[in-house]
C-alpha cells in the first residue's frame, strides 16, 4: 500500500501572480508559523556562512546541549531532526515494522499516517466527533491497547485543543508499544514534558523550533525520550539533515527563551483578539491553545477561502470529503493583517 502524498499549499509567489500583488502583500493564515521577523539571524548566521564548503557535525553535540539545557535533560536523552516533521518519519521508520498498528485521534496531522504507512505498518484513526471534536479519550486508550505506537498531538493540529494530561497518562500505561507526544505548540500551552520524559521509557515528545522560536525556515526540531529511544532514532537519523546555518540559529534561539516567551504572549493575546473579531463577523471559533483559530464556517468555506486566496490572503482549508470540510484555519498574524482578513470575511459571507 502506498502513503498518501502530504499536499502543499501553493507557494507565496505562485498566490501574489494569480492574485496580481506582491508577494510581500500575501499573508500566510495556513502555515500555523511566527509573525515576528528573525531580525537577529543575519549576525548568527554569519560565521557559518564562511565555512559552507564542510559539512556540520554529525552528531549535532552542541545543539543536543542547548536543547536539554532548557528542559533540564541531558544531551544523551535528546535526538536533533530536521524539525518534527523529520522525526515523526524517524519514529515511524524506527519502531514500526510492517504489519504494526498505529493509532491517532483524527482529524489530525497527516504525517502520522504517511509515517506509518512508509514503515509499512496499519493506520487506525480513532475519529473525533464534530462539531467541537473533542478528544476521544475512552476510545483512543481502549484502541492503545492493541496499538504498537500511540500518536498524541498536543495541543492538536488542526484543532487546537489540548489532551487532559490524566488521558496522556493513561495512554502511556494502556499500551505496551511507544506514545509519541508531538508537542510541537506546547509553548503556547504552557506545557513543559521534560518530567514526564524523566517518568516513562516508552514516551517520545517531539519539540520544534518552527512555531513559538519562529525559525520554520530553518527546518530545525528535537525529540525528547529515554536515552536508549534516542538511540533509536539516531539509527535511522540521515547524516547531516540539518544545515550549518541552521544549527547556528537554533542554537541562537534555544538561549534566547525570554525573548520567545514574550513573543508567545504576544500572539496568546494577538489570537485572543483575533478569535473575538472571527466570531463578529458570525464564525464559530473553537477554543485553542496555539497560535491558530479553527473556525466553523458552514458549507461555503471552500467559497470563501477562494475568495480570501484571490485577494492574497491564505487560509488553511481542509478536504472536502473529511470531517473539517466546513471549517477553515487562520494562523495569528499582525493587527494590520487581522483588519485585512476581517474585511475580506465581511465582503464575501453570505
Amino acid at each position: 500500500m502506498k502513503a498518501p502524498k502530504y499536499q502543499w499549499q501553493p507557494t507565496t509567489v505562485e498566490i501574489a501572480a494569480a492574485a496580481g500583488i506582491t508577494p510581500e502583500q500575501v499573508e500566510r493564515f495556513d502555515h500555523n508559523t511566527s509573525p515576528f521577523p528573525t531580525e537577529w539571524a543575519p549576525a548568527v548566521a554569519a560565521a557559518s556562512l564562511r565555512s559552507l564548503n564542510e559539512y556540520p557535525g554529525a552528531d549535532y553535540r552542541t545543539l543536543r546541549i542547548a536543547a536539554a539545557e532548557l528542559n533540564d535533560l541531558e544531551p544523551e536523552q535528546i535526538a536533533p531532526g530536521a524539525g518534527a516533521d523529520e522525526l515523526i518519519l524517524l519514529c515511524g521508520r524506527a519502531f514500526l515494522d510492517r504489519g504494526d498498528s498505529a493509532v491517532a485521534a483524527t482529524p489530525t496531522y497527516p504525517l502520522y499516517e504517511i509515517s506509518t504507512l512508509q514503515a509499512g505498518g496499519v493506520f487506525q484513526p480513532v475519529p473525533a466527533a464534530a462539531p467541537d471534536f473533542d478528544y476521544p479519550s475512552d476510545q483512543m486508550i481502549r484502541a492503545a491497547r492493541d496499538a504498537d505506537l500511540v500518536w498524541v498531538c498536543t495541543p492538536s493540529n488542526p484543532i487546537g485543543n489540548v489532551v487532559a494530561p490524566d488521558t496522556v497518562e493513561a495512554l502511556i500505561s494502556a499500551t505496551d508499544g511507544l506514545v509519541v507526544v508531538d508537542a510541537a505548540y506546547a509553548e503556547f500551552a504552557g506545557a513543559d514534558w521534560s518530567k514526564q520524559v524523566e517518568n516513562h521509557h516508552n514516551l517520545i515528545v517531539l519539540r520544534t523550533l518552527s512555531k513559538a522560536f519562529g525559525l520554520a525556515g530553518a527546518r530545525v526540531g528535537y525529540a525528547m525520550a529515554h536515552a536508549d529511544l534516542i538511540t533509536a532514532v539516531d539509527g535511522v537519523r540521515p547524516p547531516g539533515s540539518i544545515s550549518s546555518i541552521s544549527v547556528d540559529l537554533a542554537q541562537a534561539a534555544l538561549g534566547a527563551s525570554t525573548a520567545m516567551n514574550k513573543n508567545v504572549a504576544t500572539t496568546i493575546a494577538a489570537r485572543n483578539d483575533l478569535g473575538v473579531m472571527l466570531g463578529s463577523v458570525g464564525l464559530r471559533v473553537l477554543p485553542s491553545e496555539t497560535n491558530f483559530l479553527l473556525c466553523e464556517v458552514g458549507p461555503h468555506a471552500h467559497d470563501i477561502a477562494r475568495h480570501l486566496m484571490e485577494a492574497g490572503l491564505v487560509a488553511r482549508k481542509f478536504p472536502v470529503d473529511g470531517p473539517l470540510r466546513d471549517y477553515l484555519r487562520f494562523t495569528v498574524r499582525t493587527q494590520q493583517a487581522h483588519n485585512r482578513l476581517i474585511t475580506e470575511l465581511e465582503r464575501c459571507l453570505p
